[in-house]
């Protein structure tokens, strides 16, 4: 695994949360629209609804569990990335701060770190050669 992998891995793993999340929002969207065994008149119909509302429970269920995984996933492998970038000293540390926990793009790194794209790029990239042999 390449250094740049690994430090990726926390972004990866946020952007699958949130997939998840909005999975399960769906999810919940949907079992609130479902119609009530009961139509217009009040009287109940023979419908089949307790069986969907009972299979839309199920996967609401599911989904709220393979959120909760990938939250603590995502944690996990922030902090693996955090210990990491943690020793990297001074601007070299906050630009890969910013790029892989913050989660930012270059233009808002070099924004924050007050230097030129073209700068931010070389410092990253030498940060990076300096990191495979931590990684490894």
């Amino acid at each position: 695994m390449t250094v740049k992998e690994f430090l990726k891995q926390y972004g990866e793993a946020e952007r699958q949360a949130e997939r998840l999340k909005k999975e399960y929002q769906e999810e919940v969207e949907r079992i609130g629209s479902i119609k009530s065994p009961t139509d217009n008149d009040g009287m109940p119909h023979g419908t089949n609804i307790s069986k969907t509302v009972e299979l839309q429970a199920i996967r609401l269920a599911e989904k709220a569990e393979e959120y909760k995984e990938a939250q603590i996933y995502a944690m996990k492998k922030r902090q693996e990335v955090f210990d990491v970038i943690w020793n990297v000293p001074g601007v070299e540390g906050q630009i890969l701060y910013e790029r892989y926990i913050n989660l930012k793009n270059w233009d808002d790194v070099a924004e924050s770190v007050h230097y030129s794209l073209q700068h931010v790029h070389r410092l990253h990239g030498a940060v990076l050669l300096e990191l495979q042999n931590v990684i490894e």
